[in-house]
């Protein structure tokens, strides 16, 4: 709706003189019966002295009119105006002063003593009456209110308008207060959502800076492990995915673990997941992975809830690595592990995972530990189910783990840096305008030597 402009609407002062004339004759009439009682009857008896009361009542009230009414006569503003901010009424006798479109509640038209009048509903029409500084205001919108529904009530006769011009052009200026009230309350709104967002935004990327300095720098894993890769894509700012690396004597501990959910809960759970892990090999000492798994899980259900009022946890592939005897043990739990290996031919190994997920299970077994035999130029793939499950391509279909398996056999030639970057572009290009369905975590591990 198009904003509307003010508008004056002059008075008809004619009107008054149908109200200031004869007010002015009954003030007179009312005195002269006073006069007339004073001067014929020589003593005062009751019925004298109740005549002259009712009399001189009459004559202030029809004097207290006339002057309103002559008053009315000789201000010089306009009758009605109508602006942004609500109704100023100067129609009739008596205005009930500024009304305010936020107070009105309905506009209706109807003849009040055969004047066509305007009658605006008001939410508190007690504070209306309230507001006025005379006694004989308060009493006139009083009645008004009784008899009328409303003390504000537009006298179209005191006004240069026909009632249905007005009547219109009052409805115009109604909506399209309420169209720019709800407007800046939309606004308003808004305004507050989006500082709200801001605030969450900056707590959860505070929230990523702590994630991270959880997470095993990248100069740490090439120092550790050799050359290596990690391609990890939160879905939202922060992750349920995370991947971990941990020195013990001669040995080297590494996975990939995706926790429950993505985001600030999965963040959470991957920090008490992430703790796990280190208890389990620096305060329980803890080497074969099966075990390690054994334990997370045990110190997961603990701190998460043994009663099952949380059934949060993770699924982790994870790996222990001799330097010195170059053995490599590993054991999983809903992720399996990948060795991309030359034989006769390039292929990738694969090693099922127990399919058991880490934390709150029914019947639980332990986890199986695996000897790996590795040779020199084999490398190790760790990774969530957030690649492979990824929606997109020409057909918006999920990419799945047999695409996957195709996408790192062309790696063959690739060196590990070369890989990730690949595995990034081709990520994007499938993905393309679609959302990103859950975290991304793959690992890619060479053993050099």
């Amino acid at each position: 709706m198009k904003p509307v402009n003010d508008i004056e609407i002059k008075a008809r002062k004619r009107q008054l003189l149908f109200i200031m004339l004869p007010s002015i004759y009954f003030a007179l009439f009312f005195g002269k019966n006073i006069f007339d009682d004073l001067m014929d009857e020589p003593s005062f008896d009751m019925a004298l002295i109740i005549n002259i009361i009712i009399n001189a009542l009459l004559a202030a009230i029809s004097g207290i009119i006339s002057l309103y009414a002559i008053k009315r006569w000789n201000e010089k503003g306009p009758g009605l105006v109508l602006n942004k901010i609500g109704i100023i009424d100067n129609s009739g006798i008596v205005s009930a002063g500024m009304i305010f479109w936020s107070d009105v509640e309905e506009i209706n038209s109807n003849k009040v003593i055969f004047t066509d009048c305007i009658i605006i509903k008001v939410k508190n029409p007690e504070r209306y009456i309230r507001n006025q500084k005379s006694l004989f205001k308060q009493i006139w919108l009083g009645l008004e209110n009784k008899y009328f529904g409303s003390p504000v009530n537009i006298s179209v006769g005191g006004l240069q308008i026909k009632s249905k011009i007005l009547f219109g052009t009052i409805q115009q200026h109604f909506l399209s207060s309420q169209v720019e009230t709800r407007t800046y309350n939309l606004q308003r709104e808004k305004e507050v959502i989006q500082q709200e967002k801001a605030e969450l935004v900056d707590s959860i990327n505070y929230a990523k800076r702590i994630q991270t300095a959880l997470l095993p720098s990248h100069a740490k894993i090439q120092e550790k492990l050799g050359e290596s890769f990690i391609l990890f894509i939160p879905k939202d700012i922060v992750s349920g995915d995370f991947y971990w690396v941990e020195i013990v004597n001669e040995w080297v501990f590494f996975a990939g673990c995706d926790c429950t959910g993505h985001g600030v809960p999965g963040a959470l759970i991957s920090i008490v997941c992430n703790n796990a892990l280190n208890r389990a090999v620096k305060e329980y000492g803890l080497i074969q992975p099966s075990l390690i798994l054994d334990k997370v899980a045990e110190l997961i259900v603990e701190n998460l809830g043994i009663d099952g009022e949380v059934k949060d946890g993770m699924d982790a592939s994870v790996c222990a690595f001799n330097n010195s005897t170059r053995e490599l043990y590993w054991a999983g739990a809903n992720i399996p592990l990948w060795i991309a290996r030359q034989t006769s031919f390039y292929e990738l190994q694969e090693y099922k995972p127990d399919k058991q997920p880490i934390g709150q299970v029914e019947n639980r077994f332990p986890y199986t530990n695996h000897k790996i035999d590795i040779k020199k130029g084999d490398i190790l793939y760790l990774f969530s189910d957030g690649y492979a499950d990824q929606f997109g391509g020409d057909q918006g279909k999920k990419l799945t783990k047999k695409r996957f398996k195709e996408l790192l056999l062309m790696q063959k030639n690739n060196s590990m840096e070369e890989q990730q970057a690949s595995l990034l572009k081709f990520h994007h290009d499938y993905k393309n305008h679609s959302d990103q369905i859950d975290d991304i975590l793959v690992m890619g591990i060479k053993i050099e030597h």
